[in-house]
């Protein structure tokens, strides 16, 4: 089904005004590189971005808030928003596609003081870990996967949770990915797992582990985009879609830690012209 308010067929879009973007916080780093980018060849255009969890950005959505594109780290997270009634006969959102990919990885203090190179090293009692820690961030469950994952592997599984354990916090003040970098940033701790792509945007600051196919969560991480049904510049988010799928977008998508999905999958009544 083509969607009535789609843009014309370029991927780009002048005098568009002002674009408003919802995005998870591992899309931090690369979504600033694309909103400089796309304000720079196309005039007239302004991308407001707003970050958070997938799931926190979503229930904005529900609650009333208004966003032309919403960039979640799980297609889950959008499926959900295509089930759900805002007004007689319309979803939340109708489509979206997945348009790259992460994985997650060890950070440790720039120069690397500990030596860490495996994760047993993280069960270290002089090292002091930091993880996610937020019920509604998928990244959680995700590092906690990533971790048996890895213990299993070195053959050391009952370390794993003694990492996990080590990494708690309080439960009224969850940790997110971009506090786990601040904490190892400034020295307030030596090691964390985060999603590569939120490693390389601080990547002057912290050195990066990374860790075999198998192991990093690649296969189970997907960025995906849609236009959610209460967009008010729904032209502008289109573009913007559009504009995500340009070999220009991939580039920036690959050098910031979000490796490009090629070519996008699509799921739902995507507009028939995003793409092309």
């Amino acid at each position: 089904m083509i969607d009535s308010d789609s843009a014309p067929e370029t991927p780009t879009g002048s005098n568009v005004g002002v674009i408003e973007v919802f995005h998870a916080d591992s899309l931090a780093g690369p979504m600033r590189k694309l909103k400089n980018y796309y304000e720079a060849r196309n005039k007239g255009a302004s991308i407001n971005l707003s970050s958070g969890t997938s799931k926190q950005l979503a229930e904005r959505i529900l609650k009333g808030d208004r966003c032309d594109v919403l960039a979640s780290s799980s297609p889950a997270v959008i499926e959900d928003l295509m089930k759900e009634m805002v007004g007689p006969g319309q979803t939340a959102a109708s489509w979206y596609l997945i348009f790259s990919a992460n994985e997650m990885v060890v950070i440790v203090e720039k120069g690397n003081p500990f030596g860490i190179r495996y994760i047993e090293d993280l069960a270290k009692p002089d090292v002091k870990f930091v993880r996610v820690t937020g019920d509604k961030d998928l990244a959680t469950s995700r590092t906690i996967e990533f971790l048996n994952r890895a213990s299993s592997l070195e053959r050391r599984p009952e370390v794993a949770q003694i990492i996990i354990d080590k990494g708690s916090t309080d439960p009224s003040k969850p940790t997110s990915v971009p506090d786990v970098v601040r904490a190892v940033r400034e020295g307030r701790a030596n090691a964390g797992v985060v999603y590569y792509s939120a490693a390389v945007a601080d990547g002057k600051e912290v050195d990066t582990i990374r860790f075999p196919d198998s192991i990093n969560m690649s296969e189970a991480i997907r960025n995906a985009a849609c236009v959610p049904s209460n967009a008010i510049n729904r032209k502008g988010g289109i573009y913007f879609v559009n504009f995500l799928l340009t070999p220009e977008a991939q580039k920036i998508l690959k050098a910031t830690g979000q490796p490009p999905v090629v070519p996008a999958i699509r799921r739902g009544n995507v507009p028939g012209n995003i793409g092309i």
